[in-house]
């Protein structure tokens, strides 16, 4: 069974409404069997995995890594599925991370493993202020930033190969917004379009996305 996996952490622009739409995108264009589950501290419109931590923002999803039975694949709530998801989904991953849009490291936006890599949420709860405060800081040398770069260092530091969407599944398999330039229609051959930064969907009120979206 392939777990489909979201999180919403209560207190920012997210409600239980984004897993809603992220989950009905992900139910119409996933045939292969699936649970879609949220990782969440309020109630939510699907099977809730409740968050154990009280770590801010986008360090709840370092909580993920808890889901370890089979394959998971992960999309941010501020993505909308526009293609299908069966070839992602029948890809052999061990781990694969979406490209960064604009320097080329990886990027938490989608992700996808099969395996135990509990030892990432558990070098994170070590020392939670102290990795937080060191990443959410731009590594100005590098250009990364949050839990993205806290993942990607800790895979590589475990010797794991983190393979990208764009190598794996199509260049624009998992497209930006902005950088893809999926202003005008989705992008051609695109299974998931990220609004990473500014507009957020619900920010666009004309064109595909609010028709999509809603």
């Amino acid at each position: 069974m392939i777990t489909v996996a979201c999180v919403l952490k209560s207190g920012g622009v997210y409600t239980a409404d984004w897993v809603r739409k992220l989950r009905d995108g992900v139910a119409a264009n996933l045939s292969l069997p699936h649970r879609f589950v949220c990782l969440s501290d309020v109630e939510v419109p699907c099977e809730r995995v409740p968050l154990t931590e009280a770590w801010p923002g986008w360090w709840s999803k370092i909580e993920l890594f808890r889901l370890n039975d089979g394959l998971v694949l992960y999309f941010d709530l501020d993505s909308i599925v526009v293609g299908s998801l069966d070839r992602i989904a029948s890809l052999p991953h061990r781990f694969t991370m979406a490209h960064d849009f604009s320097v080329g490291h990886a990027c938490s936006t989608a992700m996808a493993w099969s395996g135990d890599f509990s030892f990432i949420t558990d070098a994170f709860r070590a020392d939670p202020k102290g990795i937080a405060r060191r990443y959410d800081r731009l590594l100005a040398s590098e250009k990364r930033i949050g839990d993205q770069a806290f993942i990607e260092d800790q895979l590589l530091s475990a010797g794991e190969e983190i393979m990208l969407f764009d190598q794996v599944a199509g260049e624009r398999s998992i497209a930006s917004y902005k950088v893809d330039r999926c202003q005008g229609a989705p992008c051609i051959g695109a299974a998931v379009v990220a609004f990473h930064g500014k507009p957020k969907p619900h920010e666009i009120k004309t064109g595909w996305v609010p028709e999509i979206w809603r």
